[in-house]
């Protein structure tokens, strides 16, 4: 899997920096596509829209916001929810976050795994979270004390 980080200019203000990821050849962020596949979930993706800009301008990215533990032990993989909608992510600190997609989670699904869309979407930002920690580690990525980042070298691979 292939791709780059883009930083969501909308998003982003004084308290933190909100960046999705785009998979090579395609046009739009997997956030763009969670909007767009959620359309129907007016009222909760309004509210999306609303703590995304509310983290980036006011509050930065608090820890409570979401959900941790979403993906594998240690991985940063979280989950910031609005009704039954979950749009998972890769929680750093309250300066910085990578959005990739979610989906809607029925009340009755005790877990992720139980619905398909969702199990797809966890484990893409599981993979992309890995490869970011890596290129961290490695320093090919810098998360910087701002939130906004140097990329060294990283090929996106």
């Amino acid at each position: 899997m292939q791709f780059e980080i883009v930083e969501l200019e909308e998003f982003t203000g004084d308290m933190a920096h909100i960046y999705s990821v785009q998979l090579t050849d395609d046009e739009s962020t997997l956030l763009e596509h969670f909007f767009s596949d959620n359309q129907q979930y007016g009222a909760e993706l309004k509210e999306i829209i609303e703590k995304l800009h509310t983290m980036g301008h006011d509050t930065g990215c608090r820890r409570n916001f979401f959900t941790h533990e979403e993906g594998r032990p240690g991985d940063g993989v979280a989950a910031l929810k609005a009704g039954q909608l979950r749009l998972y992510c890769l929680y750093f600190d309250s300066t910085a976050v990578f959005f990739g997609s979610g989906g809607y989670k029925p009340p009755e699904a005790h877990a992720y795994q139980e619905v398909p869309i969702l199990s797809e979407r966890a484990e893409e930002m599981i993979e992309i979270a890995a490869r970011i920690n890596r290129a961290i580690i490695e320093k090919d990525i810098v998360i910087n004390e701002d939130g906004s980042l140097t990329i060294n070298n990283w090929d996106y691979d």
